[in-house]
């Protein structure tokens, strides 16, 4: 019945051959009597055809009271309000003198006067017109299937609605043609594409041949940028790009239809789990979880998912990225922290890896084992026993042996004559003074990060730091003034106070 309905609405007066076979049930009822067709008396057509060729005469494509005509005018136009008026009914015809005479010789030939033809459906008759898409098409690595198979599977050869007289094609909607063939389950997820939900399909595939996979006209960004200009202009711009923005933007997006916004192929960090599952499971499953990484926007409250200029494709440089939230006291757990912007705006002494914009270099973004998502161990208390692992974090950059060496004329500034009193203060067994009991670990007034108070349990305990040209002295809570002098040592009194 599908060829019939073709010649419905082509105007065809001559069913196919297959069509025939197919309808070969019943044909005994009728062999005796016939029906005459094209000037041929067509014998042993079951009812089944012959109710659709009665059909296709009531709608005034052919008569069949009184039968085509056995002998045509090869001068004359075969169109007239009695025979093949639908082949000129489209908005659109294959060529504007359609319906003038000997215009339908150019697709079929006539045999004399006789209304007998032949038509020649083949490809390579289309192409011989179309000598553009011929050579397009010869050149080509892949061909869509339909076009090789044959142009009047998606093309009315006489007219249609559109430009390309597409098969039950009106305006731009091309799913009711190409879902005869491809899956429409493509669109049926929650977010839809616009250009594929529109029935757009050629703004990005080729109907015909392309020398790319799924017949894409172009691939990656110089596909998708043609609409996404600000996400191209971006990628352009930007020192570091993510690897699927730059090669393949498939690989997050489904082109069609997902199940997130944006078509997202998942939803924020199962979709970065395909590729970056190691950092998802930090996020995931640390003791000490950074919440931006596993609620609200997840992934992409921090990083660009397409590009940026601090890596790896932060949405804004490290410390004002993170100063972002760390400018105000912020609620962790039983703790509240400090207000580190503020803290950063009122004390101008950085330590390192904060002027070289690395809050990384002692952080973990994603998640960690250890208090305040440091990347390795540090004490969390004041006072501590010491060994040389429970400093990690801080001998990934400074010397160990400047806390384990008893005397030194050359390790540290630090000293009472030789007496390292990095050693003498950390070095414990027990009550060793960890490294927050006199430094600050963002910023201080003080050279050397000295802090001014340090955090004694709910006590902020003064330090009372001074510095000489050779030494210095302090007199905090935990003992009475004492001093330091690398030049001329300082006996200081052992007392301590109470």
């Amino acid at each position: 019945m599908k060829r019939l309905d073709r010649m419905r609405r082509t105007g065809r007066s001559e069913p196919d051959d297959r069509v025939l076979a197919h309808s070969s049930r019943g044909a005994d009822r009728g062999a005796a009597r016939g029906f005459r067709c094209g000037g041929v008396v067509v014998r042993g057509i079951g009812v089944l055809v012959l109710a659709a060729l009665f059909e296709l005469a009531s709608s005034g494509v052919a008569s069949a009271a009184a039968g085509p005509p056995e002998r045509i005018d090869p001068a004359a136009s075969c169109v007239n309000s009695d025979c093949h008026a639908s082949t000129v009914a489209g908005a659109v015809l294959h060529w504007p003198k359609l319906a003038e005479p000997k215009q339908c010789q150019r697709c079929h030939e006539v045999d004399g006067d006789q209304h007998e033809f032949e038509s020649d459906d083949s490809v390579e008759a289309c192409l011989g017109c179309h000598e553009e898409l011929a050579a397009k098409m010869g050149k080509a690595q892949i061909r869509h299937e339909a076009a090789e198979d044959g142009c009047l599977d998606c093309h009315d050869p006489h007219g249609g609605e559109t430009k390309a007289m597409l098969v039950d094609v009106k305006e731009d909607d091309l799913r009711p043609l190409c879902f005869t063939c491809h899956d429409e389950d493509i669109l049926q997820q929650e977010f839809e594409h616009g250009p594929a939900a529109g029935g757009e399909c050629n703004m990005c595939h080729d109907l015909h041949a392309s020398d790319l996979s799924n017949l894409l006209i172009a691939e990656g960004m110089k596909l998708c940028g043609d609409c996404h200009e600000e996400v191209a202009e971006a990628i352009a711009e930007s020192e570091h790009v993510h690897d699927p923005a730059e090669d393949d933007c498939t690989d997050c997006h489904n082109p069609h239809s997902g199940p997130a916004p944006n078509m997202l192929r998942a939803e924020g960090r199962k979709l970065c789990d395909e590729c970056h599952d190691d950092i998802v499971s930090i996020a995931e499953d640390s003791a000490v979880d950074h919440a931006p990484a596993t609620t609200e926007d997840e992934c992409v409250t921090c990083h660009s998912p397409h590009a940026g200029n601090s890596a790896p494709n932060l949405r804004k440089p490290q410390r004002e990225l993170c100063l972002g939230c760390h400018d105000r006291r912020v609620k962790s757990g039983r703790e509240t922290l400090q207000d580190i912007e503020a803290w950063l705006r009122e004390n101008d002494v950085w330590h390192k890896p904060v002027i070289e914009d690395d809050c990384s270099g002692c952080h973990n973004p994603h998640g960690s084992e250890h208090f305040r998502l440091l990347k390795e161990p540090f004490p969390a208390r004041f006072y501590t026993s010491f060994e040389v692992g429970k400093y990690a974090l801080c001998f990934s950059c400074h010397e160990k042996t400047v806390v384990t060496t008893k005397k030194t004329r050359s390790l540290t500034g630090f000293r009472n004559g030789d007496v390292n009193m990095h050693f003498l203060h950390v070095n414990r067994e027990k009550r060793g003074r960890s490294c927050r009991a006199c430094h600050e670990m963002h910023a201080s007034e003080q050279p050397l990060h000295i802090s001014e108070r340090v955090p004694y349990g709910r006590w902020m305990m003064p330090i009372n730091y001074d510095k000489s040209e050779t030494g210095g002295s302090c007199r905090p809570g935990c003992h009475d003034l004492k001093g330091y002098d690398r030049e001329t040592p300082i006996k200081n009194a052992e007392k301590k106070k109470e």
